[in-house]
């Protein structure tokens, strides 16, 4: 395991870089005037330091007392249906509007981690509503309403 976590974090140091000098290339700017490449760069330097951090300070226990995990605890099933969420959202999300699309998605996310259906709800509502409150009111970024004007 220790080569692989080695190896694994070498690998996500090398995308951080390439991240990072593709946002160069385009132009971080400045603070107070940000580029294009402001984001990325600040995305691509995280992961790097991300990718360094796993492979300098990997899990250094004993690995005869690591077990390893077992296919059913990966819950590959849940993997694929949450990268199926995410692929709906995108499509449905100019069709049926940024409220709706979110709250379900969320909501879906919420039942896939286990959730209650009342926790569920809850946080549904709290974070669609938030983020419609950030982005549409304070930083009036305009999202799809949908055929329905929601």
């Amino acid at each position: 395991m220790r080569r692989y976590d080695r190896l694994g974090g070498l690998l996500w140091m090398a995308i951080g870089i390439a991240i990072c000098i593709g946002s160069i290339r385009l132009g971080p700017g400045s603070v107070s005037a940000p580029g294009p490449g402001l984001v990325p760069l600040g995305c691509g330097l995280l992961l790097a330091a991300l990718g360094l951090a796993l492979s300098l300070f990997h899990d250094r226990r004993d690995p005869a007392r690591r077990e390893a995990p077992s296919e059913k605890s990966l819950a590959w099933h849940r993997m694929v249906l949450a990268l199926g969420y995410l692929v709906a959202y995108a499509l449905l999300l100019d069709v049926v509007g940024f409220l709706v699309v979110t709250a379900l998605w969320v909501g879906a996310n919420c039942r896939l981690g286990k959730m209650s259906w009342g926790k569920t709800v809850i946080i549904s509502v709290i974070a669609t509503l938030s983020s419609y409150l950030i982005f549409d009111y304070l930083l009036k970024v305009r999202l799809p309403r949908g055929r329905w004007g929601l």
